[in-house]
């Protein structure tokens, strides 16, 4: 394996900031690759074409070439943030990277050809998704390579999609070269000097594709409420009352009907939220509401109660009308004239006193 000149190095060196490429170690998480191949050290490298099969790459950043695709935040001005282990939120723009190597010792002047790249990203919604990458080539051995990495949103499920147009190109001769959209379906040709599908063996043809991808969180579900709330009793007058309940259905849950228990071993079934009723005899009642409810199509009630005390108004006593007698026009002037005969007489016992 043919290393790096000084000058090869600044170049590529260059060529990671402008890609924003982590040269940083990544904590690796559990991720998958494959398919079983013989694998190779940076100094004894491979003596036929093959992809990602060195396993002390001395870019920290990428160490064991078989685990080859990782992400950071695209908005994030740390360009050593790559993970193969992402933590994503909703809207999120992520940028995936994916490093490519054509393992063959540089001496053998060996060239894969029809090369490919291709990003598969968490498309169904889920709680613990993984994006995978793959690299073929016509004459590779094995033909094709995969690696996955994997994501999460804090425990919410999620998807991710792809932004047409940003699948980019980066190696010592093409700094951020559009690749076709084709990246994420049947894979993108890619190239060192042009995008012909041609990468020589060595590790100064290595380079990286990017993608950019957008985190759709998943809204959680909210659960089924339902309840029964108040049960309102009211009076009508005599023995006679007015029953309404509250009731509470959200979320999919939805009432279908009331029963109304009136604690005198009447009730009655309806599909209004009101009733009455009238009790026989006086006394003391527990009236109770049950609601009944679909819940995801499973039958469930909840119930309200209320005491009353039923008493009949005491009829209201009528007393009899009271009058004066009756003395007519002639009592009145009897009356009259008595009362005007006293008077007289009482002036003339007056009169003479005061002649005597």
């Amino acid at each position: 394996m043919r290393i790096f000149s000084s000058k090869r190095r600044i170049v590529a060196a260059t060529t990671a900031v402008i890609a924003g490429i982590a040269l940083v170690p990544i904590v690796h998480a559990a991720v998958q690759f494959g398919p079983s191949r013989p694998t190779f050290t940076w100094a004894s490298p491979a003596t036929y074409v093959t992809f990602n099969s060195i396993t002390d790459n001395p870019d920290p950043s990428i160490g064991d070439e078989r685990t080859f695709i990782s992400a950071r935040d695209a908005a994030s001005s740390d360009m050593l943030t790559y993970s193969k282990n992402l933590t994503v939120t909703n809207n999120e723009e992520v940028l995936v990277r994916v490093f490519y190597h054509n393992n063959a010792a540089s001496n053998l002047n060996l060239v894969a050809t029809n090369t490919k790249v291709k990003v598969l990203l968490p498309a169904g919604s889920s709680t613990a998704p993984q994006g995978a990458a793959y690299i073929s080539a016509d004459n590779a051995n094995p033909t094709m390579v995969w690696s996955t990495m994997d994501f999460s949103a804090g425990g919410q499920p999620f998807s991710m999609t792809y932004e047409p147009g940003t699948a980019q190109l980066w190696n010592q001769q093409q700094h951020g070269t559009t690749l076709s959209d084709s990246v994420t379906t049947s894979g993108a040709l890619i190239g060192y000097n042009a995008i012909d599908g041609n990468i020589p063996g060595c590790s100064q043809f290595s380079g990286y594709v990017t993608i950019k991808a957008i985190v759709h969180v998943t809204p959680p579900t909210p659960s089924p409420v339902f309840s029964c709330d108040l049960l309102h009793v009211d009076s009508q007058g005599g023995r006679t009352y007015k029953y309404t309940v509250d009731a509470t259905a959200l979320n999919g849950a939805t009432i279908t009907g009331y029963n109304f228990n009136f604690g005198d071993s009447n009730s009655v079934d309806t599909t209004a939220n009101t009733t009455t009723h009238t009790y026989a005899k006086d006394g003391t009642y527990t009236s109770i509401a049950t609601v009944k409810f679909n819940v995801g199509g499973s039958p469930r009630t909840a119930t309200c109660s209320k005491t009353v005390t039923v008493t009949t108004p005491a009829t209201p006593q009528v007393l009899p009308a009271t009058s004066l007698p009756n003395t007519g026009p002639g009592d009145v002037g009897a009356l009259f004239v008595g009362t005007s005969a006293f008077g007289g007489i009482g002036h003339y016992i007056v009169s003479r006193r005061r002649r005597n």
